[in-house]
């Protein structure tokens, strides 16, 4: 079969304690449907600021291959950035601009780094032939970016260039549950959009009618949100069940398959905003392909799969006590527990197993179509280092900061270009 270059992030440079973790995640996932399906796959593993352009023609003069399939958003604007010519995948894992829509940690930092997002977010869209996104809502938001640039018109008018790829089942141990008592686990990353507050209080409103409860939270902070996990511990610290939380922080494969193995239950919380609405939850698919029943807020797409499927138990955001009952009717309905993991097979062998997610990218990648690469309208934030790019930082800063301080930036991207340049 055909050969294809995967850009993405294997995860051999970066991990998840440096918010890369989904696209760890959905790296693998794409290698996996992409060499269960036969083709002959090479992987180009983006680190950030490490990595550059010439590591993707580096691969791309080594053989002959029919198309790139990049996932998205670094790896993906570094593939752009190669200046292929192939047929281009380009996977938008996640609203990249409403997860900055609610960073806050730096003063005035969300909206320059809102300026690099979107002018990020139009490299892609400006380039890709066809693209894919993690919920269908999201493919949704695409297409209206698509047509805002005026990619789509008479030479592609049969064609919808945007594919929903959801999290799929991956092949693991299934939970065996804990030796005693009811253990809930979080596992991953605490963004800024999850909602510890209504965690807290739902764990502490089930704890103080079931002591048989105990919470275990995996994973921490990221570099865009750390407050979130702050706060967290805070409130776990002035806890009279702080004996019933256990913290375990970023641990290793091992460890975390151990505790998904007698976890009981797993739950996530969001908060209401952007990102909720049009993200995914990778994690998720996690604890259902090891049969761990999931309590989780309304608002993602993946909660109303939880709840169509049967998979587990939404409940109406920034509602405690909603949350803690739904703990406590899993502690005490076995036969509701059981009901849950035969659904959650169910699906794991149908709607959400790897063939049927990626059946999608299986039939472009057998034979890649190119989207006519003419575009009708100029890019709301021109790319990155172009000048028009750098008067709208400019502009930025001294709006916020003064003449002076956007004068400091001139210069600190000026003897940046000219190291690149000379590197």
């Amino acid at each position: 079969m055909s050969s294809i270059l995967l850009v993405g992030d294997d995860g051999s440079v970066t991990n998840a304690s440096q918010g890369t973790g989904a696209c760890i995640a959905r790296t693998a996932r794409f290698e996996t449907a992409l060499s269960n399906a036969g083709f002959s796959l090479d992987v180009c593993s983006i680190a950030g600021r490490l990595s550059s352009p010439g590591d993707v023609n580096e691969f791309l003069g080594k053989r002959d291959y029919s198309c790139v399939v990049a996932i998205s958003p670094h790896p993906a604007e570094i593939a752009v950035r190669s200046g292929t010519d192939l047929p281009l995948w380009i996977d938008i894992n996640g609203m990249h601009p409403a997860e900055i829509h609610l960073s806050r940690e730096k003063k005035n930092e969300p909206r320059l780094e809102m300026l690099r997002m979107l002018a990020l977010e139009n490299s892609l869209l400006s380039r890709g032939d066809i693209f894919s996104a993690p919920s269908q809502r999201q493919t949704h938001a695409i297409m209206g970016e698509l047509y805002l640039l005026g990619r789509l018109d008479g030479a592609s008018k049969s064609r919808v260039p945007v594919r929903a790829v959801s999290h799929c089942a991956v092949d693991a141990p299934l939970s065996s549950g804990p030796a005693g008592g009811f253990s809930i686990i979080s596992t991953g990353s605490f963004n800024s959009w999850f909602d510890g507050n209504t965690l807290f209080d739902g764990l502490e409103y089930a704890m103080s009618r079931n002591r048989e409860i105990s919470f275990i939270a995996t994973g921490g902070s990221v570099p865009f949100a750390e407050e979130q996990y702050r706060s967290f511990l805070q409130r776990i610290s002035g806890s009279r069940f702080k004996s019933q939380f256990r913290i375990a922080g970023w641990v290793s494969e091992k460890e975390l398959d151990q505790i998904q193995k007698t976890a009981s239950a797993a739950v996530y919380t969001d908060i209401p905003c952007g990102e909720t609405l049009l993200g995914a939850r990778t994690r998720v698919l996690d604890w259902v392909s090891r049969g761990i029943p999931v309590v989780c807020t309304n608002g993602a797409e993946i909660s109303q799969v939880i709840s169509d499927f049967g998979m587990g138990i939404s409940v109406p955001g920034e509602d405690p006590e909603a949350l803690g009952k739904a703990f406590l009717k899993l502690a005490s309905e076995p036969d509701t527990v059981e009901q849950i993991k035969r659904s959650q097979e169910s699906w794991r062998n149908g709607a959400g197993s790897m063939d049927s997610v990626f059946k999608p990218l299986i039939e472009w990648c057998s034979s890649p179509v190119i989207l006519p690469r003419t575009q009708l309208c100029k890019a709301t934030v021109p790319r990155v280092s172009s000048r028009d790019y750098r008067k709208m930082v400019l502009k930025e800063i001294s709006s916020v900061a003064g003449k002076r301080s956007s004068a400091g930036f001139l210069l600190r991207s000026l003897i940046e270009k000219f190291k690149n340049r000379k590197n």
